[in-house]
């Protein structure tokens, strides 16, 4: 079997087995097989059950043959919907989807085949390397809880590469925004809008007062604030005591994190004020930004791996989450890989082929990479 009709054979295989977000067990135990098959050992952590979940994260390591800097390889096993009766297609020769009832599952399932091939080509071609970290989370698609409950204190690596991006091969995400949640209780006071409404004070009009001075929208290149729900009233003939506003901020930037909010309280806050209501405000960080310049060592042996590969580093600033934000907010700094796959999250998802053997050779070279400049690396001895 060729490189490639292994690798397709592998994706296939995890594509088929249904793992969305806290069912992960089956597709774990898939995985786990292929790494024992490769003399490796993995075991289950206990994140599951703080977050609600079957199965913990996937997590193992890899002795180097070099003592350089230990790095993680990194994707989850989870899929944001299921994949049971999967019926892959392939269309152009190069492309594989689904048969339009369900989706495919390339994020993250493509990941997941792109590590075990790497490692399953780092044996067979007895490429040298440093120690390597191998973690397959839990629960990403729900708010990134495997990479969260991970214990961290048992992996020796402190960068690492996520294989979780639909960017383009050669591209790798530098930039993403840290996630708060706030909500914005308005206190009014209730009266009959037809008889006393001089009496009341209006919960509703105050929160579109303070709505209306918001800067909704995009704030920069990644950061962006919205509002998302609203619910309050009682009946058309009261004037509204309470209001519930529910609501997004982000920004990769912690300066611009506070500003946001500041900007949030003093809109809601003026407009409570003036209308002598109140207003209870509250605030819920989802995870952390990350913004990893051009120095920062994992960038270079990125960018210098996938330049060795033949393709063109591109350096992404993106406004979405994954777990690159959780485990650069815990010490370890990531890169998020592209992995080229298309309308992900829909039954129009589709793989394609090169791009699955095209992020094989770009990991293998950020690896190699990774050992050739490890004395400017902390931690690297050669």
């Amino acid at each position: 079997m060729t490189e490639q009709a292994r690798l397709i054979e592998l994706f296939l295989q995890l594509a088929k087995v249904d793992g969305p977000s806290r069912n992960e067990g089956d597709v774990a135990e898939v995985v786990r097989q292929r790494l024992a098959d490769l003399s490796i050992v993995a075991m289950v952590d206990k994140a599951g059950p703080s977050f609600g979940g079957r199965s913990g994260n996937l997590v193992a390591h890899v002795p180097g043959s070099l003592t350089t800097p230990a790095l993680l390889l990194c994707a989850h096993l989870d899929t944001v919907a299921p994949t049971l009766g999967l019926k892959p297609q392939f269309q152009a020769e190069d492309l594989i989807t689904s048969d339009g009832s369900t989706i495919l599952g390339a994020d993250d399932r493509a990941g997941i085949a792109i590590i075990l091939e790497i490692l399953q080509q780092l044996l067979e071609r007895q490429i040298p390397h440093g120690p390597l970290d191998i973690v397959f989370t839990v629960c990403e698609e729900a708010g990134m809880h495997g990479a969260k409950a991970l214990d961290i204190s048992r992996l020796e690596a402190t960068l690492g590469l996520i294989f979780d991006s639909s960017a383009p091969c050669g591209s790798f995400v530098v930039e993403a925004p840290a996630a708060v949640v706030f909500e914005a209780v308005v206190h009014g006071r209730a009266a009959h809008a037809a008889v006393w409404p001089e009496k009341g004070i209006h919960a509703i009009q105050i929160a579109a007062q303070a709505i209306s001075q918001l800067k909704q929208g995009r704030w920069g290149t990644t950061g962006m604030l919205n509002i998302g729900t609203i619910r309050g009233g009682t009946a058309i003939n009261v004037i509204p005591d309470r209001v519930e506003i529910l609501g997004e901020f982000r920004s990769p930037h912690p300066d611009e994190l506070q500003a946001q909010m500041a900007h949030v309280r003093e809109a809601f806050e003026g407009a409570a004020a003036a209308a002598g209501g109140s207003v209870e405000l509250t605030w819920t960080p989802k995870y952390d930004g990350f913004s990893l310049d051009s120095e920062d060592p994992i960038v270079r042996a990125v960018t210098l791996g996938i330049t060795a590969a033949g393709f063109d580093p591109k350096p992404v600033r993106y406004p979405g989450g994954s777990d690159a934000n959780v485990l650069n907010g815990r010490g370890i700094a990531c890169v998020n890989l592209g992995l080229g796959y298309h309308n992900v999250h829909s039954h129009q998802e589709a793989m394609p082929i090169r791009c699955l053997v095209d992020s094989v050779t770009i990991g293998l070279s950020v690896i190699r990479a990774l050992a050739a400049m490890a004395p400017a690396v902390p931690g690297g001895e050669v």
